[in-house]
C-alpha cells in the first residue's frame, strides 16, 4: 500500500532540495504544482509517494512547522 504527503515549498530554489531530501529518505516525486497570483506569492506544492512505514525526514518537518508558524 502506498502513502502520500503534500509538501508546500516557499520559494523555487528550495524545491530541488526537497525533492533529494525525501528521495533519500525512499519517497517519489509524484506530481508537482504551483499555484498563486499573477504578480503575487507563488506557492509550490509537491506531491510525493513511497510504500507505506517509512518516515519523514526531520528537517522538512522542522520547516514545515516554521512556514506554518509564520503564517
Amino acid at each position: 500500500m502506498k502513502e502520500y504527503v503534500c509538501v508546500q515549498v516557499g520559494h523555487h530554489k528550495e524545491i530541488g532540495k526537497a525533492i533529494e531530501e525525501y528521495e533519500r529518505e525512499g519517497w517519489s516525486l509524484h506530481t508537482y504544482q504551483a499555484t498563486g497570483p499573477y504578480m503575487g506569492e507563488i506557492n509550490h506544492y509537491l506531491l510525493f509517494e513511497r510504500e507505506k512505514g517509512k518516515k519523514i525526514p526531520s528537517s522538512v518537518k522542522a520547516a514545515a512547522a516554521a512556514a506554518a508558524a509564520t503564517t
